[in-house]
């Protein structure tokens, strides 16, 4: 990852602290960090980190190198627009800021655009 990709993620948390999702999904004998993940199993037997992740100080994850698959994969919008060189890293920042600053209804569209997230 890119210095400037890095700073991206280090600055904002978003997908990590229950604003772009309520759960993260584990893969079938996933195993993850127990110690520091909270990890809950679903009705079905699914198994789920729920969000505001544990590991969250900050904006920055605290079990980077063993987190979960779906966070390893996972590549918001406003992440690739970066990767793309179709943003600067500023004006990414303050994309991220503006997020952090909107609430209810106006938050949930611009994070939709912006960072991809699903209502």
């Amino acid at each position: 990852m890119s210095a400037e990709l890095e700073s991206l993620c280090r600055a904002c948390g978003l997908c990590c602290d229950g604003t772009l999702f309520t759960r993260v999904p584990l893969a079938a004998g996933e195993v993850v960090p127990d110690a520091e993940l909270e990890v809950r199993t679903t009705e079905q037997g699914g198994r789920y980190v729920p969000q505001r992740c544990a590991a969250l100080g900050g904006t920055v994850c605290g079990v980077y190198a063993r987190r979960p698959l779906a966070c390893r994969r996972y590549e918001c919008l406003l992440f690739g627009a970066l990767r793309e060189n179709e943003v600067s890293l500023g004006e990414a920042l303050q994309v991220v800021a503006r997020a952090k600053e909107l609430t209810g209804a106006e938050q949930a569209d611009y994070l939709t655009f912006h960072f991809g997230r699903r209502p």
